[in-house]
């Protein structure tokens, strides 16, 4: 029997999952009641996302040791795969109850609880796993997240420092960090930290760095250079930051700057006063010739010391004059755009989105305001609802045209998401819905 394991686990560990299958179904025809081998068979039904299969191996082993705390948590693990958070609610608290010091548990049911937003429960749990274990790493990463979440900004500061101490190179924990200090107002270190997004080593990277030959940019002077900048992450980032674009000119003496964006956004970024060129280029097109390149959220660093580290207040966006006529909205009443939902697939869309827009149902019915529709592809279809709402989203074709509609609003009332930020870029007022946990460290709030 010992010798079968061992070969099931040399197995496994080579991943010749289909050999390992085998020996399994071998093994428990001829002695069904082998609980290493159905906990084995359950692990790693559950790994290759077969999950039914995972919950009737660790059912059946549980008949055989009803208070086995590895197949108790195991089971937990796979309903929480499935999305069903009350059964693996269930089956943790039953592991914990078998073995009340059980880590990984703790730390499993940890993450749980966040998902489930009870955010001071999952606190104890990670810390209840720290307790057994003090160099729990996931468990200490674990909690300086939920801290972060929660807007307990030093405390989660603390933790990260401690996860760092013990793995310095942990480019994960240096992300979260970094967007820590960049929130809590220490922006030299915050910025140097939150490098690491782009990390090779970084399990949790936001992307991969293109592969190009001249130097990354340092804050160097770019005097007879030309620079070449990509763009990153989501619209509301380009627009936000693409501001320090025309900095590279006005203040590193840039010979000439390049932007390297996205069709959606080219007639709206390319008037931008110092822009010499914005580019959207195809896999395979050849770039332009430049000296140096850089991703557009790497730029703010290097204007910190200078008196105006944020760039000068004001407009830097505008509409074209030319679609104004397109988007008229007549009459003397408060004119007031509306955005409600960001997009769909952004990591912390839950805590940035509304459910729905009849949550703003008793704002839609106040008198003397003509409300417009901001809001473009999920979400747009709810406007159906409410006849006092103009349904401008689904005619829009690009940011410029939100721009347009944009122009001649008088208050714009939105989530966290790009058309607040095209606002915020004219000088247009912004009422902007935050949340009150997990929020962006953009926001400074």
């Amino acid at each position: 029997a010992l010798r079968q394991r061992q070969l099931l686990t040399q197995l496994i560990q080579q991943g010749k999952q289909e050999e390992a299958w085998k020996k399994i179904r071998a093994r428990l025809l001829f002695a069904p009641n082998d609980v290493w081998f159905i906990h084995e068979a359950a692990r790693l039904a559950r790994r290759n996302g077969q999950l039914e299969d995972a919950v009737r191996y660790y059912q059946r082993g549980l008949r055989l040791m009803p208070q086995d705390a590895g197949m108790l948590n195991g089971l937990g693990l796979t309903h929480y795969d499935a999305g069903r958070f009350d059964d693996a609610e269930k089956y943790y608290r039953a592991a914990l109850k078998a073995h009340p010091g059980y880590d990984a548990c703790h730390n499993n049911y940890a993450i749980l609880l966040e998902k489930m937003r009870r955010y001071d429960e999952s606190l104890v749990q990670y810390q209840q796993a720290l307790q057994a274990r003090p160099d729990y790493i996931e468990a200490r990463y674990g909690m300086s997240a939920v801290l972060a979440y929660i807007g307990r900004l030093d405390d989660a500061e603390r933790e990260m420092r401690q996860v760092l101490k013990i793995q310095p190179a942990d480019e994960r924990c240096n992300t979260s960090l970094g967007m820590v200090l960049l929130q809590k107002g220490q922006y030299a270190e915050g910025w140097r930290r939150y490098q690491s997004r782009y990390a090779a080593k970084n399990p949790k990277r936001f992307f991969a760095l293109p592969e190009l030959k001249q130097p990354y940019w340092q804050g160097e002077s770019l005097a007879g250079k030309t620079i070449l900048v990509k763009t990153e992450q989501g619209m509301g980032d380009e627009i936000q930051f693409c501001r320090y674009l025309t900095r590279l000119k006005v203040e590193k003496q840039a010979a000439r700057v390049i932007m390297l964006g996205r069709t959606a956004l080219r007639p709206l970024i390319s008037q931008l006063p110092n822009l010499d060129e914005y580019l959207v280029v195809a896999d395979g097109q050849p770039l332009p010739a430049f000296d140096c390149w850089s991703m557009l959220l790497d730029l703010p660093q290097h204007f910190i010391a200078s008196s105006q580290p944020f760039a000068p207040e004001g407009r830097y966006l505008n509409c074209d004059k030319a679609r104004d006529a397109c988007w008229t909205i007549a009459g003397n009443k408060l004119k007031v755009g509306l955005v409600w939902k960001g997009a769909v697939g952004h990591a912390n869309d839950r805590n940035r989105s509304l459910p729905h827009l009849s949550v703003l149902a008793q704002l839609l019915e106040l008198p003397g305001i003509e409300w417009v529709s901001l809001q473009k592809g999920t979400g747009e279809n709810e406007v159906a609802e409410w006849p006092q709402l103009r349904p401008f989203g689904t005619l829009l074709k690009d940011y410029l045209d939100t721009a347009s509609v944009i122009e001649q609003l008088d208050l714009v009332i939105g989530v966290d998401t790009s058309v607040i930020h095209l606002a915020g870029a004219m000088g247009k007022p912004c009422w902007v819905m935050l949340a009150a946990t997990a929020r962006d460290w953009r926001w400074q709030a």
